[in-house]
């Protein structure tokens, strides 16, 4: 093969793969809207095929079955990237991990953990739905909410190794608490239920976790807690020099 043909061979088999790639992403969409629409159980392949503009044929071979077609819109979605990273290698999650500014970790989980409830809160009723009849399913977002867990118990460690966590409390216990607080339940309960906006559940969320959870500080030593929440979409909610 001449280098003229190889480099259209390549050309032609990259071509390929992005409107693989663009099909897989309209397949996701379309199940997206009729997920949150009409629910799990009347939402079928032949419809995710009709509101995609595919053959079923190809949502069954891309996807094999619906529970799986919902697995993998849970991944992609609950990330808000077609290839995810773990939450935990994010730059966000690095920066809560490595801050120093103990009140800076929970402001950056009140904000970018908050977006991932945000983006699930549509989907919610059909996975309840599919996890009370697919193991599989289930099985999926019950290691998700282990998965958030052991991030936030690995933020409270660094917290904690810096000694700034409530000495009453260690990374596990702290990671309990923070579970309930920062959780989609609470996120539902209160922006669904109560009428709040987002950015009221993030500033709440991060105020409480910094109530609940950070050692009491010398007066001379407390953190602005807005300042703490610098560039955030909450910031603007928080008290000036909102203090312990």
């Amino acid at each position: 093969m001449n280098m003229r043909s190889a480099v259209k061979t390549k050309g032609a088999i990259g071509g390929r793969k992005e409107r693989a790639r663009e099909t897989r992403r309209r397949m996701l969409a379309a199940a997206r809207k009729l997920f949150a629409d009409s629910g799990y159980v009347p939402t079928t392949m032949a419809a995710i095929a009709e509101e995609a503009g595919v053959a079923v044929q190809t949502v069954h071979f891309t996807f094999h079955t619906k529970a799986e077609l919902l697995q993998e819109l849970i991944r992609v979605v609950s990330a808000g990237e077609d290839d995810p990273k773990p939450v935990m290698d994010r730059e966000w999650a690095q920066e809560a991990v490595a801050a120093t500014d103990p009140q800076r970790s929970l402001a950056l989980m009140a904000e970018y953990g908050t977006e991932i409830f945000r983006r699930m809160a549509p989907l919610r009723r059909a996975i309840e739905t599919a996890a009370s009849v697919d193991p599989e399913v289930a099985a999926l977002w019950r290691s998700i909410g282990v998965a958030r867990r052991g991030g936030m118990k690995r933020i409270f460690a660094a917290i904690d190794s810096r000694g700034v966590l409530d000495p009453k409390l260690g990374p596990d216990r702290a990671a309990d608490i923070a579970s309930v607080i920062h959780s989609h339940e609470a996120f539902l309960g209160l922006t669904v239920l109560g009428g709040w906006s987002v950015e009221e559940y993030k500033a709440w969320s991060y105020q409480t976790l910094c109530d609940q959870l950070l050692a009491h500080r010398p007066a001379r030593r407390r953190l602005d807690r807005r300042a703490s929440a610098a560039g955030l979409t909450f910031q603007g909610l928080l008290p000036p020099n909102s203090r312990r």
